[in-house]
């Protein structure tokens, strides 16, 4: 009893560094108990932030007892200290949230789940995700597939409106293929609970890369998620909390308010599942004396300067640029007396259309 009256007696960063792990403990839990009752001013806040390396020791802590504590500690303290103290200290804690929280004791992955779904409430999901992607390429099964269920919590709770799922889609082909069948099992829960949310749309961006038997699991699991209604967010940042405090002050949520929020959810249009690719510089590649041969007398002279064109423009994405003087020529070789140099004329507009994207409507 004198032991523990002596660890109470030590300033809380001392007792959260101190070598015994009942003085830790004893620290998580007199911190918890401060910072819930804590300001983002108070002095106990502030010395976290500024001190936010203490974060990572603790929510590692190497005696389980501890360690749960110790996650419950740090949501007290980001309840407290808000975006700041979300920021300041992610990078140090997400780490650790993963590798010690996620795959420890129940109650220890309860608490380490809701330390990741409130460093995104506070702030934007982003940096989680980007720590949290490397661990499905680690070495160790039980570590990819905690940061898998982390993902599906993640997009359960927040969508794929506001957390981007690209990032992830692509790397689904990557854990379906590993030998380990609790991460297997774990991409399928992750696919699904994403297919909640795009649906179909979702398939181009992964599912060529799947094994057929693979892909028959999934159109069996993917089934009687049609029937269901568009998922609603469930968790709203704190951002988002805000914009609907003030949005119901000046009276913008009348009765419809829900169902604006329903009709959101049903719209696709707000998730970009566009495939990334490297912008290409095309007008580099236009022969320099592309303008002189489509105005040739010759139709094979200006069929084959605008398969020159074509072979150019036709790639998935283009820097935009000065096209003006390419599409007035096209345009004007989409009304030309041979069909060959219309039928090329046309696919290469298309081609820019497509490769420059929303760029290209200023050229309409």
């Amino acid at each position: 009893m004198g032991e523990e009256e002596e660890f109470a007696n030590l300033p809380l960063p001392d007792q959260f560094q101190h070598k015994n792990w009942k003085a830790r403990k004893g620290g998580y839990e007199t911190a918890t108990k401060e910072f819930r009752t804590a300001q983002p001013t108070d002095p106990i806040v502030r010395e976290f932030i500024l001190e936010s390396g203490l974060w990572k020791a603790a929510v590692s802590d190497s005696n389980v007892a501890a360690q749960q504590e110790a996650l419950g500690a740090y949501n007290a303290f980001l309840e407290a200290s808000g975006t700041e103290g979300a920021r300041k200290t992610r990078s140090n804690t997400v780490g650790g949230i993963v590798e010690k929280g996620l795959t420890g004791r129940p109650a220890a992955k309860t608490a380490a789940m809701e330390s990741l779904l409130l460093l995104i409430e506070l702030d934007k999901p982003d940096p989680i995700i980007e720590e949290i992607l490397p661990y499905l390429s680690h070495k160790m099964p039980k570590l990819i597939t905690a940061a898998l269920s982390a993902l599906t919590n993640i997009y359960h709770a927040y969508g794929c409106k506001t957390v981007e799922p690209k990032p992830v889609v692509k790397l689904l082909p990557k854990v379906f293929a590993h030998a380990d069948k609790n991460v297997r099992a774990e991409a399928q829960n992750l696919t699904v609970e994403l297919y909640r949310w795009l649906r179909e749309a979702m398939k181009p961006l992964f599912w060529g890369e799947l094994k057929e038997v693979q892909q028959k699991d999934l159109d069996k699991l993917f089934e009687p998620v049609k029937a269901e209604p568009q998922p609603k967010q469930e968790r709203l940042l704190r951002s988002q909390q805000a914009a609907a405090e003030a949005a119901a002050a000046t009276g913008d949520t009348g009765e419809g308010g829900e169902e604006g929020e329903e009709g959101e959810g049903e719209e696709d249009a707000g998730i970009d599942l566009e495939p990334e690719f490297e912008a290409v510089d095309v007008l580099a590649k236009v022969p320099k004396d592309f303008s002189d041969r489509l105005a040739s007398s010759k139709w094979k002279d200006r069929k084959e300067a605008l398969d020159e064109l074509y072979a150019a423009v036709n790639v998935p994405a283009i820097q935009e640029g000065q096209f003006d003087d390419l599409i007035r020529g096209c345009a004007k070789s989409m009304k030309d007396a041979n069909i060959a140099v219309v039928t090329v004329a046309a696919n290469c507009v298309e081609c820019i259309a497509k490769g420059l994207r929303k760029a290209f409507s200023r050229y309409k």
